[in-house]
């Protein structure tokens, strides 16, 4: 957890202003591509790529470098696969980029008269149970999806719709194509959809309109000629329509989107399904910026590190009551030396067997730091340690024997003799004096005549310990007596 609060906390104290620009531009075109690719028929596959990069950026950031290693040697297969499956959409994104227009008008404005007509043409038709496929022209381009058809360059009319959808006419099983003012052609062949799913009770002609509605962002206008019912395919859906008023309310939607002037307005970018594409454009754009930008240059982390002190107890030093444990090391390497590096085994050591001042300071580098080779110490704090000489004196004490525990009924202690009475401890003269030297205490509860027993001293080793070749352990006379009745 450590790893990763310090990963983190070197993340943002590092992030430059042109990273987060960079972020910012490729989060606009993956909006203008999520977008496009928001009703395609593949947008699930869109969502595991999305899952892959997810995974891939953890593995970068967290050092799972098997993980990295899989998905990096599996990338060739995942980018052919992602070409394959989006194909089309990648066509279809490349078209509607070509069919920018920035001081021009795609399409011609049209008025309220084309939707009332188209309406009240299709209501007849409806009625009469004659079969329709009516397409309005979006702002992306259709040639490349439909095939055959007869040139006509004729104005919208009801009497014309009529006369090309008549079961007796040549091209009725075909489709109208019309920019919004003019009928273009007519008994023109479109693709048809695989998606049978979305289909319903609909036939040839509602498979042919949700093809259509799945390459390009036309409007079809389907009507069955088995049921009368109007439906329509937009954006790779298909919707059966309850009324002819909605059938005039989703053309005037139509209109205002595609052919009126000033119609892609601010207001719709304000939406919920374009604030959820753009997080989605932006998240997918800091996975990406994650997985292959970050870091471009050398990468600096910090971790908090132990401090050993070797040898400490038979060197003359003692550690002030300032000096720390551990201290924060800044290390700096590239990413790549980073994922191998553990900082659990990264240990400050010292050794202070040969050390012979009186006083001491230790400064902490590369030399006692066990570092790979790849990676190198930026900052430290504390820099320096600073130890002092310990100055023992040797000094003869009493010894004493506390007891522990209560003697048996009928005996009681008449004296606990220890031998020798007196030893020799090496004090240090920084510490408190010390009066006297004590043993492990004796446990009364076991004792019921007279014994010898050979008991340790007690020395806490910082303050005072035994000369070298001193036995630390002595012998204690403890004699009973009975007690009179």
């Amino acid at each position: 957890m450590q790893t990763i609060v310090d990963t983190l906390y070197t993340f943002f104290q590092n992030i430059r202003f042109v990273d987060v620009l960079d972020i910012f531009i490729i989060s606009s075109f993956l909006y203008i591509v999520l977008n496009l690719l928001r009703k395609s028929a593949s947008r699930r596959s869109l969502f595991s790529l999305f899952l892959i990069l997810v995974v891939y950026a953890l593995a970068r950031l967290t050092g799972m470098y098997l993980t990295e290693l899989l998905i990096e040697g599996l990338f060739i297969i995942i980018l052919i696969g992602f070409i394959v499956v989006f194909q089309s959409d990648i066509r279809r994104i490349i078209d509607s980029v070509g069919n920018w227009r920035f001081f021009t008008k795609s399409v011609p404005d049209s008025s309220d008269m084309e939707t009332s007509v188209i309406t009240e043409a299709v209501a007849k038709m409806a009625d009469q149970r004659m079969g329709a496929l009516i397409v309005l022209k979006g702002r992306e381009d259709w040639d490349r999806h439909v095939h055959g058809g007869i040139e006509l360059d004729g104005k919208i009319t009801i009497p014309l719709l009529h006369s090309i959808f008549n079961t007796k006419a040549p091209g009725h099983d075909g489709a109208v194509l019309s920019d919004g003012q003019r009928i273009l052609k007519f008994g023109v062949h479109l693709p048809l959809s695989t998606n049978l799913n979305k289909l319903s009770r609909g036939g040839t002609r509602h498979t042919a309109a949700l093809g259509l509605s799945e390459k390009c962002d036309a409007l079809v206008v389907v009507v069955s000629e088995e049921r009368g019912a109007i439906s329509i395919a937009l954006n790779g859906q298909l919707k059966e329509l309850e009324s002819h008023s909605d059938l005039k309310k989703h053309l005037d939607d139509f209109w205002a989107k595609h052919y009126k002037t000033g119609s892609a307005s601010i207001k719709q970018l304000g939406e919920s399904r374009s604030m959820k594409t753009a997080l989605a454009a932006g998240s997918l754009a800091f996975l990406l910026w994650l997985s292959f930008a970050y870091p471009s240059e050398t990468v600096y982390r910090t971790y908090d590190i132990p401090i050993e002190y070797s040898n400490l107890e038979s060197s003359d030093y003692a550690l002030q009551d300032t000096v720390p444990l551990q201290a924060r090391v800044t290390l700096t390497g590239s990413e790549q030396a980073f994922r191998n590096f553990d900082p659990s085994e990264v240990l400050i050591s010292f050794d202070l067997t040969s050390e012979d001042t009186d006083d001491l300071t230790l400064d902490i580098d590369n030399d006692n730091l066990n570092l790979p080779s790849d990676l190198n110490l930026y900052a430290v704090d504390p820099a320096t340690l600073n130890l002092r000489k310990r100055h023992f004196v040797a000094t003869e004490l009493p010894v004493k024997v506390p007891t522990t525990g209560t003697i048996a009924d009928g005996f009681e202690v008449e004296s606990i003799d220890p031998f020798p009475t007196f030893v020799t401890v090496l004090v240090d003269t920084a510490a408190a004096s010390i009066d006297s030297v004590l043993t492990e205490p004796v446990d009364l509860n076991e004792i019921q005549e007279q014994a010898i027993q050979q008991i340790p001293l007690q020395l806490d080793g910082n303050t005072s310990r035994l000369p070298e070749n001193s036995s630390p352990v002595i012998n204690v006379t403890i004699n009973v007596r009975k007690t009179q009745s």
